[in-house]
């Protein structure tokens, strides 16, 4: 790598300017710098997060694909790097790294793939990360161009992984999930949790038609679509910690109608131009890669992933999160970012 990047590189891992709180505009991705909080990857076949061994500094199993619930070793700090490269680091600050820039398989050691010893960057620590696709699932290629694959699919306490992949299968497909602080001015596309796996129905909340729809024109939301253009919002942080989920065409807001408390029909509107009480969400980390999403009455929203009819199928009157499961609801999401 040129020294003179990989200089300028370690200057900005502080990451980009705080992004002010704004109404109409869409920040997007950085093409360079720390991107906020930590990413889970959780493996689509199995639905195992990778864990760096110990929070990294290994050599052998270094990352591995057992775990089934999410810890400080399950997270990790991605950077992006001009043109579409992402460095993946863990939270003790370990950069994850494919032996060779990727390319082994067959006779060489499995365990020794990926690495977690690099503290300083090197080409075998950039990766390029593709997606979510249109069922929320992304690939990691490696620097010279072929794709990380989970042996078994996942659910392996050694010899996880290889990096001799040249297509990509389920095998190479991964959930990257936020985890932690959602920064203000990405773009995130939001799912039930616990949803997206092998024959599962896709399911992500969606504006329909990208927004500016009303009482006149409801339903105005839907929990039943792929991604799509549609499906992504653009999250603004405002000053009394908030947010405003702006839709797909750039200047309309997602309106909790009554401020929240309706149980279904026509409880969501995406016809608003500024953002005032009704516009306002408190999206909150529950630790778990999850998130709930509470209108500006306290009551959360949730979706019922069985019920295919939009009118019924929304709620924005759940009052514990943890309960909803109880009368069919789920209200905790999976927050997915657009554009690492």
């Amino acid at each position: 790598m040129n020294l003179q990047v990989k200089q300028e590189l370690d200057i900005r891992q502080t990451g980009p300017e705080p992004q002010p709180s704004i109404q109409g505009t869409a920040i997007g991705v950085p093409a360079f710098g720390l991107l906020p909080g930590e990413f889970a990857i959780r493996t689509y076949l199995t639905n195992n997060y990778l864990t760096a061994r110990d929070g990294g500094r290994h050599s052998i199993d270094a990352v591995i694909t057992s775990a089934t619930t999410l810890g400080p070793n399950e997270k990790f700090r991605v950077t992006t790097f001009q043109p579409d490269f992402a460095i993946i680091q863990t939270l003790q600050g370990y950069y994850v790294s494919a032996v060779g820039a990727g390319g082994l398989g067959g006779n060489f050691p499995a365990s020794q793939v990926l690495q977690t010893e690099r503290t300083s960057l090197a080409d075998d620590a950039l990766f390029s990360l593709s997606g979510p696709g249109i069922g929320g699932g992304s690939n990691i290629r490696t620097f010279n161009g072929h794709f990380l694959t989970t042996l078994g699919g996942g659910g392996k306490a050694t010899d996880a992984f290889h990096t001799d992949a040249t297509a990509v299968s389920t095998w190479e497909t991964f959930s990257v999930l936020k985890s932690g602080d959602l920064g203000s001015g990405y773009r995130y596309a939001i799912r039930p949790a616990g949803t997206g796996g092998p024959g599962q129905v896709v399911n992500f909340l969606t504006a329909i038609g990208g927004g500016g729809r009303g009482s006149k024109n409801f339903p105005a939301m839907t929990h039943f679509s792929g991604l799509f253009t549609d499906s992504q919002f653009t999250l603004i942080k405002l000053d009394d910690g908030s947010y405003a989920l702006q839709t797909a065409n750039g200047f309309n807001y997602v309106t909790a109608v009554n401020g929240g408390g309706l149980a279904n029909g026509d409880n969501l509107h995406t016809d608003a131009t500024q953002i005032k009480a009704w516009e306002k969400f408190k999206i909150a980390d529950q630790g778990d890669g999850t998130y709930t999403i509470q209108t500006i009455s306290g009551f959360f929203l949730a979706v019922r992933p069985a019920v295919l009819q939009t009118t019924q199928g929304i709620s924005t009157r759940i009052s514990d999160p943890n309960a909803a499961p109880q009368i069919g609801y789920t209200a905790k999401f999976e927050l997915m970012m657009i554009g690492t």
